[in-house]
């Protein structure tokens, strides 16, 4: 995991061994914020979500930078991966595993998108409010 100078961005391993310590990181800037418990613990969720798409969908690239911009009542988090495709909704999954993640970002954030970015690979970002 490398740390850079900035509190609020943090590149971790583009690996499923990141999670834990990708989710503790979104759910402590989320706290630094005021955020109250049941909004960290959402956070938690839609972290696990864009996390865990960005290490499915981008494999071989070597981090997955995550970084946290706090206005207000809200705080953003932007996942970057190296994967330049759209995240793509997937229908007619019910009762198997995986494929549900943007529906989870849906039904969890207050609005959430994704974005190319110039160099290669996108974000994805999810903002919640209280």
């Amino acid at each position: 995991m490398h740390v850079t100078g900035d509190a609020n961005q943090r590149s971790f391993a583009s690996a499923v061994t990141s999670l834990a310590r990708a989710r503790a990181w979104s759910m402590e800037r989320a706290r630094d914020a005021g955020a109250p418990k049941r909004v960290v613990d959402t956070v938690q969720l839609a972290m696990s979500e864009a996390f865990t798409n960005a290490v499915r969908h981008a494999p071989g690239a070597p981090t997955i930078d995550v970084r946290a911009v706090h206005r207000d009542r809200e705080v953003t988090f932007e996942v970057h991966d190296g994967a330049a495709t759209a995240p793509q909704r997937q229908s007619g999954r019910a009762g198997l595993p995986g494929g549900h993640g943007l529906h989870i970002l849906d039904a969890v954030t207050s609005a959430w998108g994704w974005r190319p970015e110039r160099g290669g690979g996108k974000v994805v970002w999810f903002t919640i409010r209280w």
